[in-house]
């Protein structure tokens, strides 16, 4: 059981920036997290849904509700995911080959590919909460259940392709890759859980994962002929890109 909190904290210290314990450094130990990444998004997700229904309570605007709950996701996460998605949008979009793909995602500064990513996954996001607003028990539920779906949704990706780069050119020490039936079945688990919610309140949620693993799939081919594996780039992109999917999946169930 300690073994298993301690992964679940560097999970939610390798996701975001939430002041926790440091759980300290293992062999092994981020495979083991990585099956706690779909409850690292319900802990955001309960904390974005708190956001939004207070700024709606405060300001009784759809527009400001949304627009402080991303900035309160940028926060909470440190724009990990969005990083990850302007290099990785960067890279695919610019180079003519695989070590010229890499080479790119790994510098620093952001390209037209990038810019153009990050302004549409802003404004989709922006848009989609503001739909769901009219529905504040809908729009919580949501919330939560788009980012557990697509902190989930880094999983088969992470666990089917190899790691693209060596593993001296990481910033962290890279997964492994493999994926065990027990952590299959936490993650799977937590996942459902999260949906059960909006499932109850609306039915919106078969679509929305629907949508979700559609572009995850999409993504996973994707990255396989691009790049020939994932890095945490990609693994950031997906996370970004597959919220998007599940918000207008549920959007169109409205």
């Amino acid at each position: 059981m300690k073994q298993e909190w301690l992964a679940f904290l560097s999970a939610v210290q390798f996701l975001t920036r939430l002041p926790i314990p440091d759980p300290g450094w293992e062999d092994g130990r981020l495979d083991r997290a990585a099956k706690w990444f779909p409850l690292v998004g319900v802990l955001v997700g309960l904390l974005l849904a708190l956001t939004f229904w207070l700024s709606l309570a405060i300001w009784s605007d759809a527009w400001i509700a949304a627009a402080v709950t991303m900035a309160a996701s940028v926060l909470l996460t440190g724009a990990l995911h969005e990083d990850g998605l302007a290099d990785t949008a960067d890279g695919i979009g610019g180079g003519r080959d695989i070590p010229r793909r890499l080479a790119i995602m790994k510098d620093s500064s952001i390209g037209a590919y990038g810019a153009l990513s990050l302004i549409f996954a802003l404004l989709l996001r922006f848009v989609a909460l503001i739909v769901l607003s009219g529905r504040p028990e809908i729009a919580i539920a949501c919330i939560v259940a788009t980012q557990t779906v697509s902190r989930a949704a880094m999983l088969p990706i992470i666990w089917t392709l190899p790691y693209a780069r060596a593993a001296e050119d990481s910033k962290v020490a890279p997964l492994t890759g493999k994926a065990t039936p027990r952590g299959s079945t936490i993650a799977g688990m937590i996942t459902v859980a999260a949906c059960l919610p909006l499932l109850f309140l609306h039915g919106a949620a078969p679509l929305g994962l629907a949508a979700a693993a559609l572009l995850c799939f999409l993504l996973r081919h994707l990255f396989k002929s691009k790049l020939n594996g994932w890095t945490g780039d990609t693994a950031g992109a997906t996370q970004i890109i597959c919220e998007i999917a599940f918000l207008l999946g549920v959007c169109a169930w409205i």
